[in-house]
């Protein structure tokens, strides 16, 4: 029996291998079939519609090609100028003894240097510039001016950083300023309250909304004088 068992089982052994065998021929056709290089034709109108699903999935990217890089879409023009007014700022309060008052005047005057200094440079038209991302090129002066007001902008940022600055340190001077890390206990509660007065964003804000209006009014008497009114 055990005899007849093992034959038959290498019967069953051999059957599938002979399968396997007359398989094989047609698996090695297919195969040669599937590498047989083949000639596709995309018309135009399918390009076009590939490249619209493809724009429509794809996910935006923030990749900028330095090619199409612009003054436009550039903070250079801006910086040129922050730099040039944070760099003559240094030079009238490199003695630290100055208040938000201070600080507040010598933006303002640095502003109207550099605007005065751009309309000088523009007198006899535009005003050629060499930047590190966009090289060399000619700048308008609405540009050059559009990129002081960004360079204000970010001044005017440096202000509102100082004033919290200096109310930080008003906030901390008193040997008393352990309430801050014991704030949440009912017995720091009004001071708490009086203290966080201190971080108010209102002297913020109207310092930034005072400078706002010193430039709206310096712009005003430049065009007026300009005009000869």
């Amino acid at each position: 029996m055990s005899m007849n068992g093992i034959g038959s089982n290498y019967c069953y052994m051999g059957a599938v291998a002979n399968h396997v065998q007359e398989k094989a021929p047609a698996a090695n056709t297919e195969r040669k079939v599937a590498e047989r290089p083949a000639n596709l034709f995309i018309s135009d109108e399918g390009r076009n519609m590939l490249r619209e699903m493809i724009n429509k999935f794809e996910p935006d990217s923030d990749y900028v090609n330095a090619r199409e890089l612009k003054i436009q879409n550039t903070n250079e023009v801006a910086w040129e100028h922050y730099t040039a007014m944070r760099g003559i700022s240094s030079q009238t309060l490199q003695d630290g003894n100055y208040n938000v008052e201070d600080v507040m005047k010598s933006i303002m005057d640095t502003y109207e240097a550099r605007y005065h200094e751009i309309v000088k440079e523009h007198e006899n038209g535009d005003r050629e510039v060499s930047y590190e991302l966009t090289g060399r090129r000619s700048l308008t002066l609405d540009e050059d001016l559009a990129g002081l007001d960004e360079a204000l902008k970010m001044r005017l940022a440096n202000l509102e950083g100082y004033i919290a600055c200096q109310q930080t340190n008003r906030a901390f001077e008193n040997p008393d300023s352990s309430w801050y890390f014991n704030r949440n206990g009912s017995r720091n509660e009004g001071k708490t309250q009086d203290m966080i007065s201190l971080f108010d964003t209102e002297n913020r804000d109207s310092a930034v909304s005072i400078m706002e209006q010193t430039r709206e009014k310096f712009l005003a008497a430049f065009k007026n004088r300009k005009t000869g009114r």
